[in-house]
């Protein structure tokens, strides 16, 4: 009987003591553990350059404007992209002694003369690599845009071109006049109301709108021509009638450098600035500039 009341407390004491061991240790364990992980994450990021963003990825993307008000929008335009934040973004990369490219990411039917005007002038003025890339649509205004790239690449089924300017609209006199409207110019000056879609283009109003239009048109051609070396002048304005090309024709035409997307850009800017694949990061600016950064 002795020896039975000996042995039963030893046994209980053996069972508190693993009983303590689950609820103390292990938590214990699962702490350290994680301090252990975060103090391999901080030794990776301090130690390794590779997560650094070194690309700044810059869209493109929309109805191209020189300022971003909000009208486009209202007026069914659909996606927006305004010069100035595209302009900011680029002059953001370009002060940003970490990032040593430009990329961008190009899908715009075109916009405003000005706003393309703009973004070609900025690129023209970064010292760093800037690469595009046009995914379904590189037109007009975006294709003047982009001419200020150093190289461009397209899909074999991108549309990239449609060098012209269009001053179109849809005229509403005959429908007017129907319902019994008529149309009252007290304008100030002989062409102060010209355009305007509730009466007819008087001939002399015609030649004056189209005048401008091919004044637009040439210092269309003369910037894109000087931006992009790779064709005279003359060869621009012959391809210059507005017509879209896809991938292939356009590669022939000079109007991009190579067929393909991300990983032929990729490859550029490793042979522009003898890079590893691995050592080219890509980050996309959000909002302004380049604070807020998506790795």
């Amino acid at each position: 009987m002795e020896e039975n009341s000996v042995t039963q407390p030893n046994k209980k004491r053996g069972a508190w003591h693993f009983v303590y061991a689950i609820l103390v240790l292990i938590p214990s364990l699962f702490f350290w553990g994680f301090v252990l992980i975060l103090f391999l994450g901080f030794i990776t990021i301090l130690y390794n350059e590779d997560i650094t963003c070194n690309v700044a990825r810059i869209p493109i993307q929309g109805v191209l404007t020189s300022t971003d008000s909000g009208i486009g929008e209202l007026l069914g335009m659909g996606v927006i992209a305004s010069a100035d934040s595209v302009v900011q973004k680029i002059t953001d990369a370009d002060d940003d002694e970490d990032v040593v490219a430009i990329l961008l990411d190009v899908d715009s039917p075109g916009g405003t003369p000005l706003a393309g005007d703009e973004i070609m002038a900025a690129l023209l003025d970064t010292q760093k690599p800037v690469v595009a890339v046009v995914r379904d649509r590189g037109t007009s205004a975006a294709y003047w845009a982009i001419s200020g790239a150093d190289y461009i690449v397209a899909s074999p089924v991108s549309a990239v071109g449609s060098i012209g300017v269009t001053m179109s609209y849809l005229e509403v006199a005959s429908s007017t006049e129907y319902v019994g409207s008529r149309w009252i110019d007290l304008s100030s000056g002989l062409y102060k109301d010209v355009g305007n879609p509730e009466r007819v283009l008087t001939q002399k109003e015609k030649e004056y709108l189209q005048s401008q239009v091919d004044s637009a048109h040439a210092y269309m051609i003369d910037r894109i021509s000087t931006a992009r070396t790779k064709f005279s002048k003359e060869e621009l304005t012959a391809l210059a009638d507005g017509r879209a090309f896809f991938g292939d024709e356009a590669l022939r035409l000079k109007l991009v450098d190579v067929l393909g997307g991300f990983s032929e850009a990729t490859k550029y800017l490793q042979e522009t600035l003898s890079m590893n694949e691995e050592d080219v990061v890509l980050c996309e600016a959000e909002g302004g500039g380049l604070e807020d950064l998506l790795y």
